[in-house]
């Protein structure tokens, strides 16, 4: 729908129902309802990523559309941080109701929906962008329904699937697992396993956005210079899957800082800003938002794998430190499928 209408409508009218049930998540009587609210949340959540991000491939010339990607993505990493604290400081510290957060939260997911709707361009007009104009609008304006099934037809699907396009989706899937995994847990595993202070357990969990947001955005804006960037990931793949098994080892708070701290210099957010210009290289022209929404579905299905896997090895083994060691499998999995996939990719 973004490709053949308005990415910012779209965005905009998912922030709009994502706001109101994550209202409703605060109030509603029951758990089952509950699940229900939250399932549907993704419905608004969902319609972010592709559209945002075929707004900056479209309205960003080459010099900076990699910094202006990793600037979009560093927002998850200041929710992640914003989040964790809001959440242990009026829950656990607090003592307030768990549903308070939702309610709190509720607010500026609206005002994001109207920063989107009204705060940019019009769409179809040339802006200029990195010294070069160009178009905003970005493709024929198609009706819903020819849209619809023009993307549902199984061969319009295949450049989707283009070998290198398939490494970036892989390595995304590993990368989120790994991310998911670790956010999900670490509060239980520092509380739980390492008895740490509940008043220090959001701050140590915020660290790794607080590397990484600098970290991304100062890596973005040297990838946006450098022929092969993407050769980087051979050097932080590794090292994120290091940071993840140290962590799991670690017998005190200074090697837990010392772990999380590796991870927030190489892990998920350092790795996405070089997914991303594989992903803005090979997408389909005219099918730039579709191609970020589905990498970004394989990542999301990462989100669900990994909290439900990493809490039944630990209820199994009785240890977290399996869990993590499977998140730091996966991500060397990951970056041999990638390698693979690139090969002659150009």
């Amino acid at each position: 729908m973004a490709d053949g209408h308005s990415k910012k409508l779209v965005v905009a009218l998912g922030f709009f129902f994502f706001a109101v049930m994550t209202f409703l998540s605060g109030i509603v009587p029951t758990f089952t309802l509950f699940l229900l609210v939250r399932s549907l949340v993704g419905l608004g959540q969902g319609s972010f990523y592709g559209p945002a991000y075929g707004l900056i491939n479209e309205n960003l010339s080459d010099r900076h559309a990699t910094l202006g990607m990793a600037i979009i993505n560093s927002g998850q990493g200041v929710g992640q941080i914003l989040g964790t604290l809001l959440a242990s400081t009026l829950v656990i510290q607090n003592q307030d109701h768990w549903s308070t957060p939702f309610l709190v939260l509720a607010l500026p997911t609206v005002m994001v929906g109207f920063l989107y709707l009204y705060g940019l361009p019009k769409e179809g007009r040339p802006i200029r962008y990195g010294g070069k104009s160009v178009n905003a609008r970005g493709g024929q304006q198609q009706s819903l329904i020819s849209s619809l099934a023009a993307k549902l037809a199984p061969k319009i699907w295949r450049p989707f699937f283009k070998r290198p396009l398939v490494g970036a989706y892989w390595l995304l899937f590993c990368s989120i697992y790994g991310q998911i995994a670790m956010l999900t847990w670490l509060p239980t595993f520092l509380l739980g396993m390492k008895n740490i202070d509940q008043r220090f357990v959001g701050l140590i969990a915020s660290i790794v956005p607080l590397i990484a947001i600098p970290s991304a955005l100062i890596l973005a804006k040297k990838l946006d210079q450098t022929a092969h960037a993407r050769r980087f990931l051979y050097l932080f793949v590794p090292l994120s899957a290091l940071a993840l098994v140290l962590g799991s080892l670690s017998q005190n708070s200074t090697q837990i800082v010392l772990a999380l701290i590796l991870y927030g210099l190489t892990g998920k957010m350092m790795i996405d800003p070089l997914l991303l210009q594989v992903i803005r290289r090979h997408a389909p022209k005219g099918r730039v938002a579709a191609t970020f929404g589905l990498y970004n579905f394989m990542g999301m299905l990462a989100s669900i794998t990994a909290p439900y896997l990493t809490g039944w090895l630990t209820d199994v083994t009785g240890t977290f430190s399996v869990g993590f060691d499977l998140a730091a499998a996966l991500l060397l999995l990951g970056l041999l499928g990638f390698g693979l996939s690139q090969r002659n990719a150009g």
